[in-house]
Protein backbone atom coordinates (compact mmCIF):
# COMPACT_ATOMS: atom_id res chain seq x y z
CA UNK A 1 0.00 0.00 0.00
CA UNK A 2 0.71 3.58 -0.29
CA UNK A 3 1.07 6.21 1.92
CA UNK A 4 -1.08 8.36 2.83
CA UNK A 5 -0.18 12.34 3.08
CA UNK A 6 -1.73 15.58 4.46
CA UNK A 7 -0.91 19.19 3.79
CA UNK A 8 -1.38 21.41 6.23
CA UNK A 9 -1.79 24.87 4.93
CA UNK A 10 -2.79 25.75 1.29
CA UNK A 11 -1.73 28.82 0.79
CA UNK A 12 0.13 29.69 -2.19
CA UNK A 13 3.15 27.01 -1.73
CA UNK A 14 0.89 24.48 0.08
CA UNK A 15 -1.60 24.02 -3.12
CA UNK A 16 1.96 23.14 -5.01
CA UNK A 17 2.43 20.67 -2.46
CA UNK A 18 -1.12 19.13 -3.52
CA UNK A 19 -0.39 19.22 -6.51
CA UNK A 20 2.60 17.30 -6.82
CA UNK A 21 2.06 14.93 -3.98
CA UNK A 22 -0.80 13.76 -6.36
CA UNK A 23 1.89 12.95 -9.13
CA UNK A 24 4.54 10.73 -7.07
CA UNK A 25 3.61 7.00 -7.36
CA UNK A 26 4.44 6.11 -3.72
CA UNK A 27 1.68 8.07 -2.79
CA UNK A 28 -1.76 6.49 -2.43
CA UNK A 29 -3.99 9.25 -0.76
CA UNK A 30 -3.58 13.32 -0.66
CA UNK A 31 -5.73 15.40 1.77
CA UNK A 32 -5.23 18.50 3.14
CA UNK A 33 -6.70 20.96 5.83
CA UNK A 34 -6.77 25.07 5.93
CA UNK A 35 -7.86 27.38 8.71
CA UNK A 36 -9.65 28.91 5.46
CA UNK A 37 -11.71 25.79 4.63
CA UNK A 38 -13.11 26.92 1.42
CA UNK A 39 -9.54 27.48 0.12
CA UNK A 40 -8.87 23.82 1.18
CA UNK A 41 -11.88 22.47 -0.71
CA UNK A 42 -10.61 24.73 -3.47
CA UNK A 43 -7.52 23.13 -3.83
CA UNK A 44 -8.93 20.00 -2.82
CA UNK A 45 -11.29 19.72 -5.91
CA UNK A 46 -8.64 20.74 -8.26
CA UNK A 47 -5.99 18.31 -7.68
CA UNK A 48 -8.35 15.35 -6.44
CA UNK A 49 -7.53 15.60 -2.62
CA UNK A 50 -9.62 14.97 0.25
CA UNK A 51 -10.14 18.51 2.34
CA UNK A 52 -10.75 17.95 6.06
CA UNK A 53 -12.79 20.64 8.23
CA UNK A 54 -10.69 20.13 10.99
CA UNK A 55 -6.58 19.48 11.62
CA UNK A 56 -7.08 17.10 14.09
CA UNK A 57 -9.41 14.96 11.12
CA UNK A 58 -6.47 14.94 8.77
CA UNK A 59 -3.85 13.75 11.19
CA UNK A 60 -5.86 10.21 11.81
CA UNK A 61 -6.58 9.74 7.96
CA UNK A 62 -2.88 10.37 7.17
CA UNK A 63 0.84 8.57 7.42
CA UNK A 64 2.55 11.83 7.14
CA UNK A 65 1.83 15.63 7.02
CA UNK A 66 3.65 18.03 5.09
CA UNK A 67 3.67 21.60 7.26
CA UNK A 68 3.11 24.94 5.18
CA UNK A 69 2.17 27.17 7.62
CA UNK A 70 3.88 30.48 8.37
CA UNK A 71 6.70 30.06 10.23
CA UNK A 72 4.99 31.23 13.20
CA UNK A 73 2.58 27.62 13.69
CA UNK A 74 5.61 25.49 12.37
CA UNK A 75 6.46 24.30 16.45
CA UNK A 76 2.84 24.24 17.19
CA UNK A 77 2.10 22.05 14.24
CA UNK A 78 4.78 20.27 14.10
CA UNK A 79 4.96 19.10 17.65
CA UNK A 80 1.00 17.95 17.37
CA UNK A 81 2.20 16.25 14.15
CA UNK A 82 5.30 14.52 16.13
CA UNK A 83 3.52 13.47 18.85
CA UNK A 84 0.39 11.88 16.96
CA UNK A 85 3.48 9.80 15.52
CA UNK A 86 3.39 11.39 11.57
CA UNK A 87 6.25 11.73 9.89
CA UNK A 88 7.17 15.00 9.15
CA UNK A 89 7.96 17.18 6.04
CA UNK A 90 8.57 20.75 7.24
CA UNK A 91 9.13 24.03 5.16
CA UNK A 92 12.34 26.02 5.85
CA UNK A 93 12.72 28.19 8.03
CA UNK A 94 12.04 24.97 10.74
CA UNK A 95 10.66 27.49 12.96
CA UNK A 96 10.59 30.77 14.22
CA UNK A 97 13.13 30.46 17.06
CA UNK A 98 16.00 28.13 18.10
CA UNK A 99 13.97 27.16 20.80
CA UNK A 100 11.60 25.90 18.81
CA UNK A 101 13.27 24.64 16.30
CA UNK A 102 15.45 22.63 18.98
CA UNK A 103 12.15 21.27 20.22
CA UNK A 104 10.95 19.77 16.88
CA UNK A 105 14.61 18.01 16.34
CA UNK A 106 14.23 16.57 19.92
CA UNK A 107 10.44 15.64 19.38
CA UNK A 108 11.34 13.66 16.18
CA UNK A 109 14.30 11.80 17.67
CA UNK A 110 12.10 11.12 20.93
CA UNK A 111 9.10 9.16 18.64
CA UNK A 112 11.39 7.90 16.23
CA UNK A 113 9.87 9.95 13.19
CA UNK A 114 11.16 11.04 9.88
CA UNK A 115 12.06 15.20 10.10
CA UNK A 116 12.47 17.00 7.16
CA UNK A 117 13.40 20.64 6.25
CA UNK A 118 12.14 22.15 2.96
CA UNK A 119 15.44 23.58 1.92
CA UNK A 120 14.74 22.80 -1.62
CA UNK A 121 18.00 24.08 -3.47
CA UNK A 122 19.47 21.11 -2.43
CA UNK A 123 17.13 19.15 -4.92
CA UNK A 124 17.99 21.19 -7.32
CA UNK A 125 19.21 18.95 -10.51
CA UNK A 126 22.25 21.64 -11.11
CA UNK A 127 23.39 21.95 -7.75
CA UNK A 128 23.70 18.31 -6.89
CA UNK A 129 25.68 17.72 -10.55
CA UNK A 130 27.68 20.59 -9.82
CA UNK A 131 28.42 19.79 -6.31
CA UNK A 132 30.35 16.42 -7.67
CA UNK A 133 32.73 19.11 -9.47
CA UNK A 134 33.62 20.78 -5.71
CA UNK A 135 36.52 19.79 -3.88
CA UNK A 136 37.17 21.85 -0.99
CA UNK A 137 35.89 24.85 -1.32
CA UNK A 138 37.66 28.22 -1.04
CA UNK A 139 35.71 30.76 -1.99
CA UNK A 140 31.82 30.49 -2.37
CA UNK A 141 29.90 33.46 -3.98
CA UNK A 142 26.05 33.36 -3.91
CA UNK A 143 23.36 36.44 -5.40
CA UNK A 144 19.61 35.52 -4.53
CA UNK A 145 17.72 38.73 -5.41
CA UNK A 146 14.13 39.14 -6.28
CA UNK A 147 11.53 41.67 -6.85
CA UNK A 148 9.34 43.06 -4.03
CA UNK A 149 7.04 40.52 -3.21
CA UNK A 150 4.37 41.87 0.30
CA UNK A 151 3.89 37.86 0.60
CA UNK A 152 7.49 37.50 2.55
CA UNK A 153 7.77 40.62 4.34
CA UNK A 154 6.24 39.19 7.42
CA UNK A 155 9.90 37.27 8.26
CA UNK A 156 13.34 39.23 7.21
CA UNK A 157 15.12 38.56 4.14
CA UNK A 158 17.72 36.62 5.76
CA UNK A 159 14.79 34.13 7.15
CA UNK A 160 12.56 34.35 3.67
CA UNK A 161 15.77 34.51 1.01
CA UNK A 162 19.23 33.75 2.33
CA UNK A 163 18.28 30.88 4.62
CA UNK A 164 18.22 28.73 1.22
CA UNK A 165 21.63 30.25 0.56
CA UNK A 166 23.13 29.05 4.44
CA UNK A 167 22.22 25.99 3.79
CA UNK A 168 23.92 25.84 0.89
CA UNK A 169 27.05 27.06 2.23
CA UNK A 170 26.94 24.07 5.01
CA UNK A 171 26.03 21.31 2.25
CA UNK A 172 29.15 22.42 0.11
CA UNK A 173 31.80 23.27 3.23
CA UNK A 174 30.73 20.45 5.89
CA UNK A 175 31.67 23.05 8.36
CA UNK A 176 30.71 25.65 10.85
CA UNK A 177 31.62 29.05 10.64
CA UNK A 178 34.55 30.80 12.70
CA UNK A 179 33.74 34.69 11.98
CA UNK A 180 31.01 35.90 10.55
CA UNK A 181 30.15 39.82 9.37
CA UNK A 182 26.93 40.79 8.24
CA UNK A 183 25.56 44.45 6.72
CA UNK A 184 22.02 45.12 5.81
CA UNK A 185 19.76 48.10 4.83
CA UNK A 186 16.07 49.11 4.83
CA UNK A 187 14.47 49.95 1.86
CA UNK A 188 11.04 49.68 1.21
CA UNK A 189 9.87 47.78 4.93
CA UNK A 190 11.31 48.31 8.12
CA UNK A 191 14.19 46.16 7.09
CA UNK A 192 16.68 44.88 6.37
CA UNK A 193 15.13 44.06 2.43
CA UNK A 194 18.73 43.67 1.05
CA UNK A 195 21.61 42.01 3.30
CA UNK A 196 25.62 40.84 2.68
CA UNK A 197 27.16 38.36 4.80
CA UNK A 198 30.36 37.60 4.28
CA UNK A 199 31.17 34.30 6.21
CA UNK A 200 34.97 32.73 7.26
CA UNK A 201 35.26 28.87 7.86
CA UNK A 202 37.64 26.76 9.00
CA UNK A 203 40.57 25.63 6.09
CA UNK A 204 40.46 28.96 4.56
CA UNK A 205 37.03 29.17 2.87
CA UNK A 206 35.32 32.44 2.32
CA UNK A 207 31.42 32.91 1.49
CA UNK A 208 30.31 36.52 0.29
CA UNK A 209 26.39 36.11 0.15
CA UNK A 210 23.54 38.91 -0.88
CA UNK A 211 19.99 38.41 -0.63
CA UNK A 212 17.75 41.19 -1.69
CA UNK A 213 13.95 41.94 -2.11
CA UNK A 214 14.29 44.86 -3.86
CA UNK A 215 15.75 44.23 -6.96
CA UNK A 216 13.74 44.77 -10.31
CA UNK A 217 14.67 41.45 -12.14
CA UNK A 218 15.15 38.00 -10.14
CA UNK A 219 18.77 36.46 -10.00
CA UNK A 220 19.69 33.37 -8.14
CA UNK A 221 23.47 32.64 -8.96
CA UNK A 222 26.20 30.51 -7.11
CA UNK A 223 29.63 30.42 -7.78
CA UNK A 224 32.01 28.18 -6.58
CA UNK A 225 36.28 28.39 -6.62
CA UNK A 226 37.60 25.40 -5.25
CA UNK A 227 41.30 22.93 -5.68
CA UNK A 228 39.02 21.11 -8.83
CA UNK A 229 38.23 24.73 -10.65
CA UNK A 230 35.43 27.23 -11.29
CA UNK A 231 31.58 26.31 -10.69
CA UNK A 232 28.66 28.81 -11.80
CA UNK A 233 25.38 27.43 -11.18
CA UNK A 234 21.99 29.70 -12.28
CA UNK A 235 19.62 28.33 -10.37
CA UNK A 236 16.77 29.68 -12.35
CA UNK A 237 17.43 28.49 -15.53
CA UNK A 238 18.94 25.31 -14.05
CA UNK A 239 22.15 25.48 -15.99
CA UNK A 240 25.68 25.19 -14.90
CA UNK A 241 29.40 25.40 -15.82
CA UNK A 242 32.53 24.05 -14.76
CA UNK A 243 35.93 25.61 -15.65
CA UNK A 244 39.06 23.37 -14.96
CA UNK A 245 42.55 22.85 -15.82
CA UNK A 246 43.25 21.32 -18.97
CA UNK A 247 45.29 18.14 -18.80
CA UNK A 248 47.91 20.03 -21.11
CA UNK A 249 48.47 22.95 -18.53
CA UNK A 250 51.14 22.37 -17.09
CA UNK A 251 53.13 21.94 -19.93
CA UNK A 252 51.55 24.97 -21.97
CA UNK A 253 52.94 26.81 -18.66
CA UNK A 254 55.92 25.54 -19.09
CA UNK A 255 56.25 26.64 -22.93
CA UNK A 256 55.87 29.88 -21.95
CA UNK A 257 57.80 30.15 -19.39
CA UNK A 258 61.14 28.84 -21.88
CA UNK A 259 60.13 31.06 -24.58
CA UNK A 260 62.07 33.96 -24.70
CA UNK A 261 59.75 36.05 -26.83
CA UNK A 262 56.03 36.04 -25.37
CA UNK A 263 54.80 38.25 -28.12
CA UNK A 264 56.59 36.62 -30.69
CA UNK A 265 54.51 33.63 -29.43
CA UNK A 266 51.65 35.02 -28.74
CA UNK A 267 51.48 36.68 -32.64
CA UNK A 268 52.41 33.06 -34.00
CA UNK A 269 48.82 31.99 -32.72
CA UNK A 270 50.55 29.50 -30.91
CA UNK A 271 48.49 29.78 -28.06
CA UNK A 272 44.76 28.79 -27.42
CA UNK A 273 42.51 28.70 -24.67
CA UNK A 274 41.46 25.12 -25.18
CA UNK A 275 45.26 24.45 -24.51
CA UNK A 276 45.13 25.56 -20.57
CA UNK A 277 41.39 25.25 -19.57
CA UNK A 278 38.59 22.71 -20.14
CA UNK A 279 34.70 23.96 -19.77
CA UNK A 280 31.88 21.80 -19.41
CA UNK A 281 28.27 22.94 -19.49
CA UNK A 282 25.17 21.66 -18.65
CA UNK A 283 21.14 22.14 -18.77
CA UNK A 284 19.15 19.81 -16.41
CA UNK A 285 16.21 18.81 -18.36
CA UNK A 286 15.07 16.82 -14.92
CA UNK A 287 11.85 17.07 -12.64
CA UNK A 288 11.15 20.03 -10.87
CA UNK A 289 13.01 20.38 -7.80
CA UNK A 290 9.55 20.36 -5.29
CA UNK A 291 8.96 17.02 -6.99
CA UNK A 292 12.37 15.33 -5.93
CA UNK A 293 12.36 16.91 -2.75
CA UNK A 294 8.47 15.35 -2.19
CA UNK A 295 9.46 12.28 -3.35
CA UNK A 296 12.66 12.20 -1.60
CA UNK A 297 10.48 12.29 1.73
CA UNK A 298 8.08 9.69 0.71
CA UNK A 299 10.85 7.25 -0.26
CA UNK A 300 12.94 7.80 3.43
CA UNK A 301 9.90 6.89 4.99
CA UNK A 302 8.85 3.64 2.97
CA UNK A 303 12.89 2.59 3.00
CA UNK A 304 13.38 3.97 6.55
CA UNK A 305 16.54 6.01 5.29
CA UNK A 306 17.99 9.21 6.39
CA UNK A 307 16.21 12.22 4.61
CA UNK A 308 18.35 14.34 2.77
CA UNK A 309 18.02 17.50 4.87
CA UNK A 310 17.87 16.80 8.59
CA UNK A 311 16.20 18.44 11.27
CA UNK A 312 19.75 19.23 12.46
CA UNK A 313 20.38 20.90 9.30
CA UNK A 314 17.57 22.99 9.39
CA UNK A 315 18.67 24.16 12.88
CA UNK A 316 22.08 24.65 11.32
CA UNK A 317 20.72 27.27 9.00
CA UNK A 318 18.41 29.01 11.32
CA UNK A 319 21.28 29.31 13.93
CA UNK A 320 23.33 30.66 11.33
CA UNK A 321 20.76 32.82 10.00
CA UNK A 322 20.09 34.46 13.62
CA UNK A 323 23.69 35.18 14.12
CA UNK A 324 23.56 37.22 11.07
CA UNK A 325 20.26 38.76 12.10
CA UNK A 326 21.74 39.99 15.52
CA UNK A 327 24.83 41.62 13.17
CA UNK A 328 23.05 43.63 11.01
CA UNK A 329 20.96 44.69 13.64
CA UNK A 330 23.91 45.76 15.59
CA UNK A 331 25.46 47.53 13.13
CA UNK A 332 21.81 49.50 12.07
CA UNK A 333 22.07 50.55 16.36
Amino acid sequence: MGLKVGVIGTGKLGKEHVRVLKRIPEVEHVACFDIKTTRSRSVAAEHGAEAFDTVEKLMNAVDAVSVVVPTNHHAAVSLEALDRGKNLFLEKPIAASIGEAEKIVSAAKKFGRILQIGHIERFNPVVREAAEHVDRPSFIEIHRLAPFNVRGIDVSVIMDLMIHDLDLLSMFTGRDPIEIRAKGAAILTNGPDIVNARIEYGGGCVANLTASRVSLEPLRKVRVFSSSGYVSIDLLKRTFRHVKKSKRFDSRVRMLREEADLDAFETSGQISLGDFIEVYEAESKGEEPLFDELQAFCRTITLKNRPMVTGEDGLRALRLAYEIQALVEKSES
